[in-house]
């Protein structure tokens, strides 16, 4: 009996082991691609039968990845962005969960449904009223822009940030309230360190919204002020126009670089932080 039970353990981890590596596989493979793609020379990438590996590899490519779009500069343009709408964003989105967790008043749950709602709503039918409205005020091509956008808060992230509040005991600030602590003190005191891992968590999902944004760069910015996500889509072609995908996948994976770095440098918060209060609720 011991023996049957322990020849099933032993099936199960292995039926679980197959199950786990097929899913890391499909996960990879267009990974394992595009490393491929960009180590080929140009004729390669249009022989029958396709091959999977290169006959040569041509680390050239990224070298030229680099330099025919001025990587460089576009790279800059992007971490200024990326910080100029995550901060505010995660900080304006913390505000308002706090908000929606502790200001317990008649309207509350429904401004908090309004919020979420917005949700649903695609950005191609804002995008419009939204470039016509920051044209007025004259915030095309002005990096400030991103700040104001960053300032309004993520819905997404106000949810996560309301439910992280909601996770917190209340006897905390009845203590401090005691104490003669004011609003903004307990909130930047107490109740802020007690949601770093919601923040790192906030923080990963706003870097990698504006790290990969492309209609808004490309609508409100001038080829000086525009970011990584344009360049690479418009830039790796040669004088006859035609797209080069070699070279391309070699740029994708430089784009890509410092989303997987983020990631896997804060995975541990980040899972943690989704597990233990984002998502309760």
């Amino acid at each position: 009996m011991a023996m049957a039970m322990r020849r099933k353990e032993r099936l199960s981890a292995w039926l679980r082991f197959l199950v786990l590596a097929l899913l890391v596989l499909i996960v990879f493979l267009p990974l394992v691609s595009m490393l491929m793609t960009s180590l080929k020379r140009m004729d390669e990438l249009y022989k029958i039968p396709a091959r999977v590996f290169p006959e040569s590899m041509v680390w050239e490519n990224y070298a030229l990845a680099w330099t025919m779009v001025n990587f460089g500069k576009y790279l800059i343009n992007s971490i200024i962005l990326t910080l100029l709408y995550g901060v505010p964003a995660v900080m304006s989105s913390c505000f308002a969960g706090y908000a929606f967790s502790r200001f317990q008043v008649r309207e509350s749950r429904a401004l908090f449904l309004l919020v979420l709602s917005t949700l649903m709503i695609p950005a191609m039918v804002t995008i419009m009223p939204f470039y016509m409205t920051m044209s007025k005020i004259g915030f095309v091509n002005q990096r400030i822009l991103w700040l104001f956008w960053g300032i309004s808060g993520i819905p997404f992230i106000i949810f996560l940030f309301r439910q992280f509040f909601s996770t917190i005991p209340t006897s905390f600030e009845e203590s401090a309230r005691m104490d003669g602590a004011g609003r903004f003190q307990i909130f930047f005191t107490i109740m802020f360190p007690l949601v770093q891992t919601g923040v790192i968590v906030a923080s990963i999902f706003a870097f990698q919204w504006s790290w990969s944004e492309f209609l808004m760069p490309v609508l409100f910015f001038s080829d000086e002020k525009s970011t990584l996500a344009v360049k690479i889509a418009l830039g790796y072609s040669d004088v006859k126009e035609t797209v080069l995908y070699n070279i391309g996948m070699a740029g994708i994976l430089y784009y890509t670089l410092p989303l997987v770095i983020v990631f896997f440098a804060l995975q541990k918060r980040f899972v943690a932080g989704l597990l233990a209060g984002g998502l309760k609720g």
